[in-house]
């Protein structure tokens, strides 16, 4: 049971980005240290969860690209269709490097799986390169989690500051974006 709550956790950030899926990872790692839990199958489970994620936010993509004709009238406007354009354009051009790098971008991750999902990315090169992030991203995270398990009051302070950080960037991010939109449009 403990495996497929981190299996959750780890993919639950694609369904809703600004959740700090990687501290609840953290905090579940460290806890493997004091319950003497299987670190290969923690991996595992960790690993198949950022990626059952990441097909997730993927197919939201796929459905958008899809249901293009059916948007809301706001995005006909031309500087929305600009970014969808350039939106594509990378993924065409990059796509692989966007996926190998989604992992180590804390709150900012489902983003580039609908991106990939809306450039008509195959699933197959998704569950590729995703992978390949998720598995180089976890095996940082199961090291932090194991020295961080091994004190406690170490691991709180750290959560804290985390997820902090992860909001601040997060909230930075869409602070830039609406005052972009809103700039384009005055």
């Amino acid at each position: 049971m403990a495996y497929l709550l981190v299996a959750f956790a780890a993919g639950i950030e694609y369904l809703v980005p600004p959740l700090p899926g990687d501290t609840i990872a953290l905090f579940a790692v460290a806890m493997a240290v004091r319950a003497e839990l299987s670190w290969l199958l923690l991996y595992v489970f960790l690993t198949l969860g950022a990626v059952a994620g990441g097909l997730v936010a993927w197919g939201f993509g796929v459905w958008l690209a899809e249901h293009e004709n059916d948007w809301p009238g706001i995005f006909d406007r031309p500087a929305t269709q600009r970014t969808l354009a350039a939106v594509r354009r990378g993924y065409e051009k990059h796509g692989p490097a966007y996926l190998l790098a989604n992992r180590f971008l804390p709150g900012l991750r489902a983003f580039f799986f609908v991106g990939a999902g809306l450039s008509g990315m195959r699933a197959g090169a998704v569950v590729l390169y995703g992978g390949l992030s998720a598995a180089l991203w976890n095996a940082g995270l199961l090291g932090i989690g194991y020295e961080l398990g091994k004190n406690w009051e170490a691991l709180q302070s750290f959560f804290e500051t985390y997820t902090a950080a992860t909001m601040g960037i997060v909230a930075a991010v869409a602070f830039v974006l609406i005052v972009r939109a809103l700039l384009r449009t005055a």
